[in-house]
């Protein structure tokens, strides 16, 4: 686990809720928490949408405006959707023990459509296997049992397993930056059978009213033989938070 990592975005910002089954963790935030890490959050969506390389390379946010501005969509529904995968990313590789080698949504070719196939791909790789987690991620003012059977069809799709095409685009860029060690398990798994027992699952999501009941009422709907987790972030006034988040991205700049 990496929650005790000094850079955790979620130890400081959430408390855990206790939640009655296996599987289920609900976090819902302190009264000062969002405060805390609301910078570090700035930076990181700035990370996901655009990449601190390029705004690095352009001499810092003021003179990445023009970018940002361009990149961060402006609806409400693409930004919720938006700041739940950056979050569910973001979860994978501080609180599992799965990494997310790209940050896919850099690579939108428009700032208001979500990226096709699976929400969040994370691999934990050894001599021996690679694992993967498949993650489905969903963000709304107000949770609803629609939502989760919504992410229960993702998960599900491929018979469990990663959708062969987003595979096959971390693969590819993974060799156009000259990453080619993360790369060829990726293609290994395109080359043969993936078992059930190499993956896991993750339903994540982010919501402004409280996800315990909801996910504990959905904790039996398994894929079989795929072992599975869920994770609720119960954040207050949902709609303004992310409208927070992304106006501050352009602001910064």
């Amino acid at each position: 686990m990496k929650s005790s990592d000094k850079n955790s975005l979620f130890t400081p910002w959430f408390d855990s809720e206790k939640c009655s089954i296996d599987g289920v963790k609900v976090l819902k935030e302190r009264t000062d928490g969002r405060a805390k890490v609301f910078d570090s959050l700035v930076e990181i969506a700035a990370d996901h949408v655009v990449g601190l390389k390029a705004i690095e390379k352009l001499g810092g946010f003021p003179k990445a405006k023009h970018l940002l501005k361009n990149r961060v969509p402006v609806g409400k529904i693409s930004r919720s959707g938006l700041l739940g995968e950056i979050l569910a990313t973001e979860y994978v590789d501080q609180e599992t023990e799965f990494s997310v080698p790209v940050r896919r949504l850099r690579h939108r070719d428009t700032r208001e459509l979500a990226m096709r196939g699976d929400d969040v791909l994370g691999f934990r790789i050894s001599k021996a296997r690679v694992k993967v987690i498949k993650v489905e991620a969903k963000s709304r003012a107000s949770l609803a049992t629609a939502t989760l059977e919504e992410a229960r069809t993702g998960l599900a799709s491929n018979r469990g397993r990663p959708n062969p095409e987003t595979l096959a685009f971390l693969e590819c860029i993974l060799r156009l930056d000259d990453r080619d060690a993360e790369a060829d398990p990726i293609a290994e798994l395109q080359r043969n059978p993936i078992m059930v027992g190499d993956v896991c699952h993750l339903l994540f999501t982010m919501s402004g009213n409280g996800p315990k009941k909801f996910l504990e009422a959905n904790s039996n709907r398994i894929h079989k033989g795929i072992k599975h987790q869920l994770c609720g972030c119960h954040v207050s006034g949902h709609a303004d938070f992310v409208k927070a988040v992304f106006d501050a991205c352009i602001a910064r700049g």
